[in-house]
Protein backbone atom coordinates (compact mmCIF):
# COMPACT_ATOMS: atom_id res chain seq x y z
CA UNK A 1 0.00 0.00 0.00
CA UNK A 2 2.92 2.28 1.04
CA UNK A 3 4.98 1.49 -2.26
CA UNK A 4 1.31 2.25 -4.38
CA UNK A 5 0.90 5.61 -2.36
CA UNK A 6 4.27 6.75 -2.83
CA UNK A 7 4.21 5.54 -6.96
CA UNK A 8 0.90 8.10 -7.03
CA UNK A 9 2.86 10.67 -5.33
CA UNK A 10 5.47 10.48 -7.68
CA UNK A 11 3.51 10.68 -10.81
CA UNK A 12 1.31 13.52 -9.42
CA UNK A 13 4.67 15.40 -8.54
CA UNK A 14 5.81 14.60 -12.48
CA UNK A 15 2.27 16.10 -13.94
CA UNK A 16 3.06 18.90 -11.36
CA UNK A 17 6.53 19.60 -13.14
CA UNK A 18 5.37 19.35 -16.58
CA UNK A 19 2.17 21.56 -16.24
CA UNK A 20 4.51 24.15 -14.64
CA UNK A 21 7.21 23.36 -17.14
CA UNK A 22 4.48 24.17 -19.58
CA UNK A 23 3.81 27.30 -17.45
CA UNK A 24 7.18 28.84 -17.11
CA UNK A 25 7.95 28.46 -21.25
CA UNK A 26 4.63 30.12 -21.89
CA UNK A 27 4.99 32.82 -19.38
CA UNK A 28 8.23 33.26 -21.31
CA UNK A 29 6.90 33.74 -24.41
CA UNK A 30 4.31 36.00 -22.87
CA UNK A 31 6.62 38.28 -21.70
CA UNK A 32 8.68 38.23 -25.11
CA UNK A 33 5.72 39.09 -27.47
CA UNK A 34 3.14 41.31 -25.22
CA UNK A 35 4.98 42.51 -22.01
CA UNK A 36 8.46 43.46 -23.00
CA UNK A 37 7.82 45.24 -26.22
CA UNK A 38 5.35 47.48 -24.38
CA UNK A 39 8.13 48.32 -22.09
CA UNK A 40 10.29 48.86 -24.85
CA UNK A 41 7.77 51.33 -26.06
CA UNK A 42 7.33 53.27 -22.88
CA UNK A 43 10.77 53.37 -21.12
CA UNK A 44 12.62 56.22 -21.58
CA UNK A 45 16.39 55.05 -20.59
CA UNK A 46 17.42 51.69 -20.90
CA UNK A 47 18.01 51.54 -17.12
CA UNK A 48 14.35 51.90 -16.83
CA UNK A 49 13.75 49.15 -19.17
CA UNK A 50 15.86 46.84 -17.54
CA UNK A 51 14.31 47.73 -14.28
CA UNK A 52 11.02 47.10 -15.07
CA UNK A 53 11.57 43.59 -17.35
CA UNK A 54 13.64 42.53 -13.79
CA UNK A 55 10.71 43.65 -11.90
CA UNK A 56 8.28 40.98 -14.46
CA UNK A 57 10.81 38.47 -14.40
CA UNK A 58 10.42 38.13 -10.28
CA UNK A 59 6.97 38.27 -9.97
CA UNK A 60 6.57 35.22 -13.36
CA UNK A 61 9.50 33.43 -10.93
CA UNK A 62 7.07 33.97 -7.94
CA UNK A 63 3.80 33.05 -9.35
CA UNK A 64 5.90 29.40 -10.96
CA UNK A 65 6.85 28.12 -7.45
CA UNK A 66 3.40 29.49 -6.07
CA UNK A 67 2.07 26.73 -8.08
CA UNK A 68 4.78 24.21 -8.22
CA UNK A 69 3.94 24.71 -4.45
CA UNK A 70 0.63 24.13 -4.54
CA UNK A 71 1.21 21.18 -6.54
CA UNK A 72 3.35 19.66 -3.91
CA UNK A 73 6.59 19.43 -5.71
CA UNK A 74 8.02 21.40 -3.48
CA UNK A 75 7.91 23.51 -0.34
CA UNK A 76 10.54 26.74 0.39
CA UNK A 77 11.80 28.32 3.52
CA UNK A 78 13.78 31.17 3.96
CA UNK A 79 15.99 32.05 6.54
CA UNK A 80 17.72 35.30 7.94
CA UNK A 81 17.03 36.97 4.43
CA UNK A 82 14.89 40.20 5.20
CA UNK A 83 18.11 42.19 6.35
CA UNK A 84 19.82 41.30 2.97
CA UNK A 85 17.00 43.29 1.17
CA UNK A 86 18.46 46.52 2.17
CA UNK A 87 22.03 45.44 0.52
CA UNK A 88 23.95 47.07 -2.43
CA UNK A 89 26.11 46.84 -4.78
CA UNK A 90 27.36 43.64 -3.84
CA UNK A 91 28.30 39.84 -5.08
CA UNK A 92 25.53 37.73 -4.15
CA UNK A 93 26.73 34.02 -4.39
CA UNK A 94 25.33 30.32 -3.54
CA UNK A 95 26.18 26.80 -3.87
CA UNK A 96 23.92 25.66 -6.85
CA UNK A 97 22.24 22.28 -6.43
CA UNK A 98 19.51 22.32 -8.52
CA UNK A 99 18.34 23.47 -11.72
CA UNK A 100 15.39 25.91 -9.41
CA UNK A 101 18.60 27.80 -7.84
CA UNK A 102 18.39 31.02 -10.02
CA UNK A 103 14.78 30.99 -9.72
CA UNK A 104 14.45 31.07 -5.98
CA UNK A 105 16.99 33.17 -5.52
CA UNK A 106 15.55 35.76 -8.11
CA UNK A 107 12.08 35.52 -6.97
CA UNK A 108 13.08 36.67 -3.71
CA UNK A 109 15.29 39.61 -4.30
CA UNK A 110 13.98 42.74 -6.03
CA UNK A 111 15.66 43.99 -9.37
CA UNK A 112 18.60 41.46 -8.85
CA UNK A 113 21.06 41.32 -11.90
CA UNK A 114 22.47 38.29 -12.74
CA UNK A 115 25.81 36.62 -14.62
CA UNK A 116 24.50 34.03 -17.57
CA UNK A 117 25.56 31.98 -19.77
CA UNK A 118 26.70 33.78 -23.24
CA UNK A 119 25.02 30.84 -24.98
CA UNK A 120 21.67 32.18 -24.03
CA UNK A 121 21.76 35.13 -25.43
CA UNK A 122 20.75 33.73 -29.32
CA UNK A 123 18.10 31.41 -27.33
CA UNK A 124 14.85 32.16 -29.43
CA UNK A 125 12.81 32.82 -25.85
CA UNK A 126 15.40 33.21 -22.82
CA UNK A 127 17.46 35.35 -24.97
CA UNK A 128 14.95 38.14 -25.86
CA UNK A 129 14.42 37.69 -21.89
CA UNK A 130 18.30 38.40 -20.77
CA UNK A 131 18.83 40.80 -22.77
CA UNK A 132 15.70 42.84 -22.23
CA UNK A 133 15.90 42.69 -18.38
CA UNK A 134 19.93 43.68 -19.25
CA UNK A 135 21.56 40.92 -17.83
CA UNK A 136 25.77 40.28 -17.72
CA UNK A 137 26.67 37.47 -20.47
CA UNK A 138 29.69 35.64 -19.29
CA UNK A 139 31.32 35.25 -22.88
CA UNK A 140 32.58 38.91 -23.00
CA UNK A 141 35.82 40.17 -23.54
CA UNK A 142 37.15 40.31 -20.03
CA UNK A 143 37.68 43.98 -19.95
CA UNK A 144 34.26 45.04 -21.13
CA UNK A 145 32.57 42.40 -18.51
CA UNK A 146 34.52 43.75 -15.32
CA UNK A 147 33.57 47.09 -17.19
CA UNK A 148 30.01 46.37 -17.10
CA UNK A 149 29.83 44.84 -13.82
CA UNK A 150 31.49 47.41 -11.81
CA UNK A 151 29.27 49.66 -13.53
CA UNK A 152 26.15 47.65 -12.40
CA UNK A 153 27.69 47.69 -9.10
CA UNK A 154 28.40 51.67 -9.09
CA UNK A 155 24.74 51.96 -9.53
CA UNK A 156 24.01 50.11 -6.44
CA UNK A 157 23.09 47.13 -8.04
CA UNK A 158 23.28 43.39 -6.44
CA UNK A 159 25.00 40.72 -9.17
CA UNK A 160 23.98 36.76 -8.87
CA UNK A 161 26.88 35.02 -8.86
CA UNK A 162 27.15 30.56 -9.15
CA UNK A 163 30.85 30.39 -8.07
CA UNK A 164 30.85 26.80 -9.51
CA UNK A 165 29.90 28.31 -12.68
CA UNK A 166 27.48 24.73 -12.81
CA UNK A 167 25.26 22.93 -10.62
CA UNK A 168 26.88 21.17 -7.79
CA UNK A 169 27.96 17.65 -8.29
CA UNK A 170 25.67 15.24 -5.57
CA UNK A 171 27.91 13.92 -3.03
CA UNK A 172 31.14 16.05 -4.11
CA UNK A 173 32.86 18.76 -2.66
CA UNK A 174 32.75 22.08 -4.51
CA UNK A 175 35.68 22.89 -5.97
CA UNK A 176 36.17 26.87 -7.12
CA UNK A 177 38.30 29.00 -9.72
CA UNK A 178 39.38 32.44 -9.07
CA UNK A 179 36.72 34.27 -11.71
CA UNK A 180 34.60 35.23 -8.57
CA UNK A 181 37.56 36.42 -6.43
CA UNK A 182 39.48 38.53 -9.05
CA UNK A 183 35.69 40.55 -9.87
CA UNK A 184 34.85 41.28 -6.47
CA UNK A 185 38.41 42.20 -5.64
CA UNK A 186 38.97 44.35 -8.67
CA UNK A 187 35.46 45.84 -8.50
CA UNK A 188 36.06 46.25 -4.91
CA UNK A 189 32.37 44.85 -4.36
CA UNK A 190 31.52 42.67 -1.08
CA UNK A 191 30.38 39.10 -1.05
CA UNK A 192 27.06 38.42 0.54
CA UNK A 193 27.02 34.30 0.99
CA UNK A 194 23.52 32.54 0.44
CA UNK A 195 23.00 28.96 1.31
CA UNK A 196 20.58 26.62 -0.60
CA UNK A 197 19.69 22.89 0.79
CA UNK A 198 16.94 20.95 -0.96
CA UNK A 199 15.48 17.51 1.62
CA UNK A 200 15.77 15.42 -1.86
CA UNK A 201 17.95 15.74 -5.12
CA UNK A 202 15.93 17.39 -7.80
CA UNK A 203 16.89 19.12 -11.26
CA UNK A 204 20.46 18.23 -10.30
CA UNK A 205 23.26 17.77 -12.56
CA UNK A 206 23.48 14.37 -12.81
CA UNK A 207 19.61 13.76 -12.71
CA UNK A 208 16.86 13.75 -15.89
CA UNK A 209 13.99 16.71 -15.59
CA UNK A 210 11.72 13.77 -14.84
CA UNK A 211 13.72 11.92 -11.91
CA UNK A 212 11.69 12.70 -9.13
CA UNK A 213 11.78 11.74 -5.21
CA UNK A 214 9.14 10.03 -3.71
CA UNK A 215 7.78 13.39 -1.45
CA UNK A 216 7.29 17.02 -1.43
CA UNK A 217 11.34 18.91 -1.94
CA UNK A 218 12.23 21.16 0.90
CA UNK A 219 14.36 23.93 -0.14
CA UNK A 220 15.84 26.05 2.60
CA UNK A 221 17.39 29.11 1.40
CA UNK A 222 19.63 31.01 3.76
CA UNK A 223 22.29 33.82 4.48
CA UNK A 224 25.57 33.31 5.56
CA UNK A 225 28.49 35.70 6.03
CA UNK A 226 29.56 39.07 4.23
CA UNK A 227 32.74 38.96 3.24
CA UNK A 228 34.29 42.38 2.99
CA UNK A 229 36.64 42.34 0.12
CA UNK A 230 37.99 46.13 -0.07
CA UNK A 231 40.51 45.23 2.77
CA UNK A 232 41.20 41.70 2.61
CA UNK A 233 44.70 40.78 3.17
CA UNK A 234 45.41 43.92 1.53
CA UNK A 235 48.99 43.49 2.47
CA UNK A 236 49.02 41.23 -0.38
CA UNK A 237 49.66 40.71 -3.99
CA UNK A 238 46.15 40.52 -5.72
CA UNK A 239 47.17 37.15 -7.02
CA UNK A 240 47.34 35.57 -3.20
CA UNK A 241 44.47 37.65 -1.68
CA UNK A 242 42.63 35.81 -5.14
CA UNK A 243 43.43 32.97 -4.20
CA UNK A 244 42.80 33.17 -0.54
CA UNK A 245 39.57 34.72 -1.10
CA UNK A 246 38.85 31.46 -3.22
CA UNK A 247 39.82 29.03 -0.56
CA UNK A 248 37.78 30.96 2.07
CA UNK A 249 34.46 31.11 0.11
CA UNK A 250 35.42 27.35 -1.21
CA UNK A 251 35.73 26.12 2.88
CA UNK A 252 32.54 27.70 3.83
CA UNK A 253 30.48 26.12 1.24
CA UNK A 254 31.88 22.28 1.58
CA UNK A 255 31.65 23.10 5.90
CA UNK A 256 28.29 23.83 4.89
CA UNK A 257 27.73 20.71 2.85
CA UNK A 258 29.49 18.76 5.44
CA UNK A 259 32.67 17.73 3.46
CA UNK A 260 34.86 19.80 6.19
Amino acid sequence: MNFLIKKTGILWRLVGVIVNATFFWSGGLFLCTIIFPLIALTARSQEKKHKRARFCIQHTFQLFLWFLSLWGVLKIRKKGLEPLKHQKGVLLICNHPSLLDTVLIMAHFKNIQCIVKGDLWSHPILGIIVRTAGYIPNNMDPKAFLALCQKQLSQHENILIFPEGTRTQTNKPLRLKRGLSNLALVTQANVQMLTLSCSSPILTKEDKWYTLPSERVLFLLGSGPLLITKDYKADAPRSLRARALTREVQSYYNRYLGYE
